[in-house]
């Protein structure tokens, strides 16, 4: 489903201050599976999970999702596919204070230009789905911290994406919040999704509900890992 080839992203390039923070990774990812990105802090895990998830563009290199080459996309069109494509949960929950956990969870969903109607019914479906809609009404700064990472899947799910990317998703959890978090992702490959996970947690890794563990230092794939 993805495929990336010698993906390289260097910041501060031909600087004194240069740092190459993906080095030439070649990999495939399977659609309808879970992929852990692991290593070390400063690895470049999550730096190319970002590039997977056109967050970023790499300073060289090519990426084909789904048979079409997404590297060259104009900015526009980049996007689109990042929203029609990709479901993000960000290290920390990143939630708007001061709005509901229901308005958190539109507001991917509003550049679809959808009837509101019909996306505030799958936002709700999707609560519901996290066994949080009693607080759809709520303020999320009122949450907890495992209530608000199920908002935030219900958040990254909105756009039905086919692709879920994690960074970290378990950092500020405790370990019963962080089986639960995989208890949820096995939820969501159950409908034929595919999930990128950015993480060092061996309670991640080591999930039966994980397909593969991609081993990743100073920049390059740890064919030792």
């Amino acid at each position: 489903m993805i495929s990336l080839f010698n993906i390289r992203k260097v910041y501060n390039a031909g600087k004194t201050s240069e740092v190459v923070a993906v080095n030439g990774i070649d990999l495939d990812i399977e659609g309808n599976s879970v992929t852990v990105l692991s290593g070390p802090s400063g690895s470049g895990k999550t730096t190319l999970l970002s590039i997977i998830g056109c967050m970023s563009r790499p300073t060289e290199g090519r990426i084909i999702l789904s048979g079409m080459e997404i590297t060259s996309l104009s900015e526009r069109f980049m996007t689109e596919k990042r929203r029609m494509t990709f479901g993000i949960i960000f290290q920390g929950a990143n939630l708007i204070k001061g709005i509901s956990v229901l308005e958190n969870v539109l507001l991917p969903a509003y550049p679809c230009g959808e009837r509101y109607g019909y996306i505030k019914g799958r936002a709700m479906q999707l609560l519901d789905e996290m066994d949080i809609s009693d607080k759809a009404n709520a303020n999320v700064e009122w949450l907890s911290g495992g209530e608000a990472q199920r908002v935030t899947i219900a958040r990254a799910m909105i756009n039905n994406p086919s692709i879920l990317i994690a960074d970290e998703p378990t950092a500020h959890l405790d370990s019963r919040l962080s089986y639960k978090f995989m208890d949820i992702i096995e939820g969501i490959k159950k409908k034929g999704k595919t999930i990128l996970i950015a993480s060092h947690d061996p309670i991640v890794y080591d999930c039966s509900t994980v397909d593969r563990v991609v081993n990743l230092r100073d920049g390059r794939l740890n064919t030792q890992g």
